[in-house]
């Protein structure tokens, strides 16, 4: 399954590819930008210089390089950070494992200024010979690379990160650099140290503050380990690194992609497979001898290929690996107290539900999928549920919404007595009694039964007579029928089960739903989210109100 002859073809597959989107200027063209992409011409010098082949696209990329190379010594991220250290520990860890070999010492080049994303390749291995041919030229624009890096580490010494993982990035390039670069050890281990000492931001759970499983739970992962292999904090590194993988092992939905609802980054609520976590279970579960790490590992690069620039390297580290079983953990349920987030993983069912927001629920069936379960009442504003408090009980979820989301509400402002002028309206507003009502006061149980789950809702205070509702939000394309209809429902459409049994079906996979309710027909109703890109089941309800809601998967 990893094997250097299926990984080679491909590396140099992968190369020709970069260069494919090579403009006459020598720079990377990023299509989606219609821009020249910095940060993608060093993935492509990275690759070009590691594989010994299209050496002249090499070094057109350099020449671009050059030229765009700012006096700090650094480079952009075209479309948001600009003299940019974060981006040089990117492009640090991409480009030092292609002028690792040992070389004549580069020109002594003055290291100035301060202060570059691409996703690159950092393991700090040596590669004492192209991979797939050349010779002087490789060593030239070896050469001419290495002095561009050389010019790159004095701006990352000096220049600071925006995000929490940039600190982790930007340690681990400069970690490689000090290999390329030892007579600058002096300079680099103070600065990768400065930041080491804020210790690592990975919480009880296991989780980073980004909580970015798409992302940047990869990106933080492989900078540990390249410090660890560095010599840098090796046990808490990897200590780290364990905890880490060990939540994302438990956030797999069945067909390989993950729970990204917990993310406070741009993969939030995206569902695909994390392609850049393969190497970093690979590579892990190496270290740490840990079989299901390496199993996680099989099992992602049978749904998605691994890079090549990473797997290449770790094949003349490591060696190729015996045969392993692909496999992610099949059946468990996990209770996260600090994420205040639970998980269940019943072969095909994966469910997660999530406290302190609105979205309530994801359920996964294989093709089935529901996106969120949201309840509100129609309350002074403030009847969205949110789990203020989410606990395990006896094996059951529980969630308990206040009904506290603004100081002013529910209730009603009486009169100050005194002038009010229009531009001191707002700040005045604190000043002001209230006439209160009850606080709308409730709690929702999430339940395993076999083959699905049960959703209890109960409202435990508030008024009599409000609205309210549970909605049930899909992903398009699947099919709606109950015992007398089937239909298509298109994004955007919302849908009443007044009573009985509805299905919602993707291929052969269905979510059933049971009982329906019809207590009003509100189709939006008042204070509520919507769902524009989601297909919403609806059951309406008035307070107070105790529902029990059964959840069944099945497969045709």
């Amino acid at each position: 399954m990893f094997s250097l002859d299926t990984a080679l073809p491909k590396l140099a597959a992968q190369c020709d590819s970069y260069v494919a989107l090579q403009r006459a200027d020598g720079a990377l063209e990023r299509t989606d930008w219609g821009l020249d992409d910095p940060g993608g011409t060093c993935s492509l010098v990275a690759l070009c210089l590691y594989t010994g082949q299209n050496l002249d696209a090499a070094a057109r990329a350099l020449d671009y390089l050059e030229a765009y190379q700012r006096p700090s010594g650094l480079t952009d991220l075209r479309d948001c950070n600009f003299d940019s250290s974060p981006d040089a520990g990117f492009i640090l860890q991409a480009m030092c494992p292609a002028i690792l070999p040992s070389l004549p010492p580069a020109p002594s080049l003055p290291i100035t200024g301060r202060e570059g994303e691409i996703e690159g390749v950092f393991l700090p291995l040596p590669n004492p010979l192209p991979l797939l041919g050349g010779g002087g030229e490789v060593r030239d624009e070896r050469s001419r690379g290495r002095a561009f890096l050389r010019r790159m580490v004095g701006g990352a010494l000096t220049g600071g990160f925006h995000t929490p993982n940039h600190r982790w990035v930007m340690s681990a390039g400069l970690a490689l650099a000090e290999q390329c670069f030892p007579d600058l050890s002096e300079q680099i281990r103070p600065v990768i140290e400065s930041y080491l000492a804020e210790g690592f931001d990975i919480n009880a759970d296991g989780a980073w503050i980004e909580r970015s499983a798409g992302v940047y739970d990869a990106i933080c992962v492989k900078s540990l380990l390249i410090l660890a292999e560095c010599g840098y904090e090796k046990e808490s590194c990897l200590a780290a690194v364990r905890r880490n993988l060990e939540l994302n092992l438990h956030l797999f939905h069945a067909d390989g992609t993950i729970e990204t609802g917990l993310s406070r980054r741009q993969d939030h609520g995206t569902r695909s497979v994390p392609s850049a976590l393969i190497i970093p279970y690979l590579w892990a579960g190496t270290l740490l001898d840990e079989p299901r790490f390496l199993q996680a590992a099989a099992f992602l690069s049978v749904k998605a290929p691994a890079d090549g620039y990473s797997l290449v390297q770790f094949l003349r580290k490591f060696g190729e690996p015996a045969p392993i079983e692909p496999r992610l953990p099949e059946s468990y349920a996990c209770h996260y107290p600090v994420l205040q987030a639970h998980r269940i993983r019943r072969g095909p069912l994966s469910a997660t539900v999530f406290g302190s927001t609105t979205r309530l629920l994801h359920l996964v069936a294989g093709q089935a999928e529901l996106v969120s379960v949201k309840i509100s009442q129609s309350y002074f504003g403030v009847g969205r549920f949110v789990g203020d408090s989410i606990r395990e009980d006896d094996g059951a979820v529980i969630l308990r919404s206040e009904g506290k989301l603004s100081p002013y509400r529910p209730g009603y402002e009486l009169p100050l007595g005194r002038p009010v002028p229009v531009e001191s309206y707002t700040a005045m507003r604190a000043e002001r009694a209230l006439r209160r009502v009850p606080y709308c006061l409730s709690e929702l149980t999430v339940r395993e039964i076999e083959g699905g789950i049960t959703l209890h809702y109960k409202t435990l205070d508030g008024m009599d007579r409000v609205p309210a509702q549970i909605a049930l939000d899909f992903a398009p394309g699947g099919i709606w029928e109950t015992e007398d209809t089937a239909l298509q429902p298109q994004p955007g459409q919302v849908i009443f089960l007044k009573q009985g049994t509805g299905r919602m079906r993707y291929g052969r996979d269905v979510i059933e739903i049971s009982p329906g309710a019809s207590a009003h027909q509100m189709w939006a109703m008042r204070d509520t989210e919507t769902a524009p890109g989601l297909v919403r089941v609806l059951l309406t309800f008035r307070t107070p109100l105790e529902a029990n809601i059964t959840l069944k998967i099945t497969r045709l």
